[in-house]
């Protein structure tokens, strides 16, 4: 679902690739989730709307509303306001008003991340514009990667920086893949897969994924999934966690705005390329890896 925001999606589609009836596939669903297919996926639109609000003070109200699937902007400016009580052009201007007061980012990611520990570490304002300079100077290139099989760990609902949450959820998925003879690095990854952007609570879904040869499968909670392929912008980066979205923020509110390209609707993920724990400064090597289109 997260996957074709830009199309209607059936509820006799959802149910047939989930192999249950229609009936079944429904029951099952609001019970996973606490509401039913058509108003998870008007939260997922709303909430990925809400993303590029937040990192664009000039994209057209009606070019979002296509962009998040809406077929017109009447029906989205319904829905954005249920959800927010706000239009989108109120909201995104009490949003961007009251991030120049307290001088944090334009970014949804950026408001949330301010506990001292966690998953992802915060972002000081004092370290912003030394950090925005280093991220200036790491590689960025626009690629075209191949599909991941991966079996996955998922959580739906989970703080972004959550550390024990995320470490024991890759602790099961590792255990899991181990006893298998699935894990062999550096050919085996390990990522992180963003399905939502945080809410006001900064939860997010979220799976941790290996990716493995395209016949496994996964049993019990281990789910089997396919990362889509295809044009992908990837940053390249060592650094702390810090940098992660200091990073994230150098992307969406200064590459994308000149780089001729423009997010779509496949996703983001991290590729962890090493262990921090067996650095010798403790740094994190990733890739972070957001799919594009052109504009």
């Amino acid at each position: 679902m997260r996957l074709h925001l830009d199309r209607e999606v059936s509820l006799e589609e959802l149910a047939e690739n989930a192999n249950f009836s229609k009936f079944h596939f429904h029951r099952l669903f609001k019970a996973v989730t606490g509401i039913p297919p058509n108003e998870y996926k008007m939260q997922l639109r709303i909430g990925r709307a809400q993303f590029r609000l937040l990192n664009s003070s000039v994209i057209p109200i009606t070019e979002l509303a296509y962009y998040v699937g809406y077929s017109d902007v009447a029906s989205f400016s319904k829905s954005f306001k249920r959800i927010n009580k706000q239009s989108p052009t109120q909201w995104r201007e009490h949003h961007l008003n009251k991030n120049s007061k307290i001088g944090q980012y334009n970014s949804k990611l950026g408001q949330l991340l301010k506990a001292k520990d966690g998953y992802f570490a915060p972002i000081e304002n004092n370290q912003i514009q030394k950090s925005m300079e280093q991220n200036k100077v790491v590689n960025i290139e626009v690629k075209e990667l191949a599909l991941l099989p991966v079996v996955y760990v998922r959580n739906h609902s989970i703080h972004v920086h959550d550390s024990e949450g995320f470490g024991s959820m890759f602790s099961t998925l590792m255990k899991w893949a181990a006893a298998r003879g699935l894990v062999n690095f550096p050919t085996t990854k390990a990522l992180t897969v963003y399905r939502s952007m945080p809410d006001a609570n900064g939860k997010v879904q979220a799976d941790v994924c290996l990716s493995v040869p395209k016949e496994i499968d996964g049993e019990g909670i281990i789910g089997k999934s396919i990362i889509p392929g295809g044009k992908y912008v990837v940053l390249h980066k060592e650094g702390t966690l810090e940098d992660c979205f200091t990073a994230w923020d150098y992307l969406y509110n200064e590459w994308f705005p000149s780089s001729g390209y423009q997010p779509d609707s496949r996703g983001v993920y991290l590729n962890h390329l090493n262990d921090a724990k067996t650095h010798p400064e403790g740094l994190h090597i990733f890739d972070m890896c957001i799919s594009v289109k052109s504009l």
